[in-house]
C-alpha cells in the first residue's frame, strides 16, 4: 500500500495558506481546468505542498464519465498533481505568473485507487530536482487518505 508523500496527520488541512489572488496569478489554468482550490500546505524549506479541490457529486465530467458509476479520470488527477508541483516549483523558485511550466512527462505512473464524488482530492508533492528548465518531482492524489495516483513527472519551464 502506498504511503503519502506527507504525514497528513501532523497538519492542519482546514486552512488555506496561499491567497487566492497569488494563487490564480501563478497558476493560469481557469474554468474546468482550474483543478486546485485552495493550498492547505506549504514549506518552502522542505519543498512541500499540499494544494486540494473539491469535487461535488454534479463534477462536470461525472456525467459522461461514467453514466451511473462517475470515476474522476486519472489523467485529471495527473493533471491536478502537475498543477500542485508547478505550483511548488514556482514557489521554491520565487518565479511569478510570468513563467509557465508546461507538462514535460509523466514517469512511473499508478493508479492505486477511484476518486467518486462527491470528494476532496489532496494533490502533494515533496522534494524534487530542479535545473535551469527542467523539473522532477514525485507527485500523488490522496481522497480519504489513501493514495489514489502516485507518479513522477517532469516539468519544462517554457
Amino acid at each position: 500500500m502506498a504511503v503519502p508523500l506527507i504525514d497528513f496527520t501532523t497538519l492542519d488541512l482546514t486552512r488555506n495558506v496561499l491567497p487566492e489572488a497569488e494563487l490564480r496569478t501563478l497558476l493560469p489554468h481557469r474554468h474546468e481546468f482550474q483543478l486546485i482550490d485552495g493550498v492547505c500546505h506549504l514549506d518552502i524549506e522542505k519543498h512541500e505542498l499540499i494544494a486540494y479541490k473539491d469535487w461535488d457529486e454534479n463534477a462536470w465530467w461525472a456525467r459522461g464519465h461514467i453514466p451511473g458509476r462517475p470515476l474522476m479520470p486519472g489523467v485529471l488527477m495527473c493533471e491536478g498533481a502537475a498543477q500542485a508541483a508547478s505550483l511548488l516549483i514556482k514557489k521554491r523558485q520565487g518565479w511569478g505568473g510570468d513563467k509557465f511550466i508546461g507538462l514535460g512527462g509523466l514517469d512511473n505512473v499508478r493508479f492505486r485507487g477511484q476518486v467518486v464524488p462527491p470528494a476532496r482530492c489532496y494533490f502533494v508533492t515533496r522534494g524534487g530536482v530542479i535545473s535551469s528548465r527542467l523539473a522532477k518531482y514525485p507527485a500523488q492524489c490522496v481522497v480519504d487518505g489513501k493514495v489514489c495516483l502516485e507518479m513522477e513527472l517532469l516539468g519544462v519551464l517554457l
